[in-house]
């Protein structure tokens, strides 16, 4: 049974996210924290883990 819990070395792409997928996510992330993601950290190594997501993310991140 899926917990629905991520760990830090979860593979994204296995997990479902597509190319599709990080437009969403970029968006979503974008509205709710009310900042723009830069293209340079627009590639697969950002989007490789949740570590690596979260490592290019989180310094541009503010509470809502």
């Amino acid at each position: 049974m899926d917990s629905g819990v991520l760990s830090a070395l979860d593979d994204l792409a296995g997990l479902g996210l597509d190319s599709m997928g990080v437009v969403r996510l970029i968006v979503d992330l974008e509205d709710l924290y009310g900042v723009q993601v830069p293209d340079e950290i627009l590639d697969e190594k950002t989007f490789a883990t949740v570590a690596s997501l979260w490592a290019a993310l989180s310094p541009l991140m503010t509470r809502p």
